[in-house]
């Protein structure tokens, strides 16, 4: 991956590919930006970042898997469920077996390297790249997807759930990773609709199915539809209903455990639901799985023509 990541990225902050790599450092020879190294991973930062300063990353001991919230997680339920997730990553790898050798950028790994690499560990032709904004993220390089440093079209496929609704731009980010795929490239992505905030200051936008295809409309659709449904929104409504009257952490974190204890079997009705039309309108969260089209291939109007709810209303 090393190797890949040297010989096709480009400076973030002016897209020159003439980088110079040291074991501390990376130097653009057209801007003479600087961006470090740490711990051998990349920190593909600009300068100018408002939000996420280079700093960040080499001032900072980073943990991947805080002990209180592994603890809590194999002892309480989770309010959500995950359909067919296991189909559906499999299928998109199914994908890339017309390419003999596939680099996939994984945007937003966060902590899911160890899942994804068992997920992908028989599809030998496929290369995992992960990258992400978060210092605490287990990933190959830092940078933020409003800026991937990665030259046009180098990538066969890409993965991002559940990182859209974290960015302040998604169209910008989206555009990106358009620019950085091959032409034939795929993408898997992962968006929530009925949710409620779920990480804090950095949570800014949520989309239906339709909005999520309107998103990806220069990406012909390979297939769409539920992540998870109604039972999962409803368990996420109980326990954000039952925090507001919560009012430290210790109080918050005993309120959660004691709502998804009680109440995480709701969550269940979601296969029930899985093929019903009306629980893609109440989603908690969407797929869309497409290959990537040089042109738009999804027009305003075939968006609202392609609708696959329950709510089939006209306003013209």
């Amino acid at each position: 991956m090393q190797q890949f990541i040297e010989t096709l990225s480009q400076c973030p902050k002016c897209q020159s590919s003439q980088l110079i790599f040291d074991d501390h450092q990376i130097i653009c020879k057209n801007c003479n930006s600087e961006f470090a190294i740490v711990n051998n991973k990349p920190v593909f930062i600009r300068e100018d970042n408002k939000i996420f300063s280079p700093s960040f990353y080499t001032n900072t001991v980073t943990n991947h898997s805080p002990k209180e919230k592994n603890i809590f997680s194999k002892i309480v339920p989770s309010p959500s469920i995950t359909l067919n997730y296991i189909e559906r990553i499999q299928n998109f790898a199914q994908t890339l077996e017309k390419f003999t050798l596939a680099y996939v950028l994984v945007v937003g790994g966060g902590n899911q390297k160890r899942d994804l690499d068992r997920l992908m560990s028989e599809y030998s032709n496929i290369k995992l790249i992960y990258s992400d904004v978060d210092v605490n993220a287990d990933v190959d390089l830092f940078c933020d997807a409003h800026d991937l440093p990665f030259q046009d079209q180098v990538f066969h496929g890409i993965i991002t759930t559940a990182v859209l609704e974290h960015v302040l731009y998604p169209e910008k980010v989206v555009s990106e990773m358009h620019r950085v795929l091959k032409d034939g490239g795929v993408i898997y992505s992962e968006i929530p609709f009925m949710q409620q905030v779920h990480e804090g200051a950095y949570d800014f936008t949520r989309y239906s199915l339709s909005g999520h295809r309107r998103l990806f409309n220069y990406f012909s659709e390979i297939s769409s539809g539920l992540v998870a449904g109604p039972g999962t929104v409803l368990v996420w409504s109980i326990e954000h209903f039952a925090l507001c009257f919560a009012d430290n952490n210790t109080s918050r974190l005993l309120t959660k455990a004691i709502v998804r204890l009680v109440f995480s079997w709701l969550k269940y009705f979601d296969y029930l639901f899985k093929n019903n039309p009306q629980a893609l309108d109440g989603a908690s969260c969407t797929y869309f799985l497409g290959e990537k089209s040089p042109e738009k291939v999804v027009s305003d109007q075939m968006i609202i023509e392609r609708y696959k709810g329950a709510n089939h209303l006209r306003h013209t």
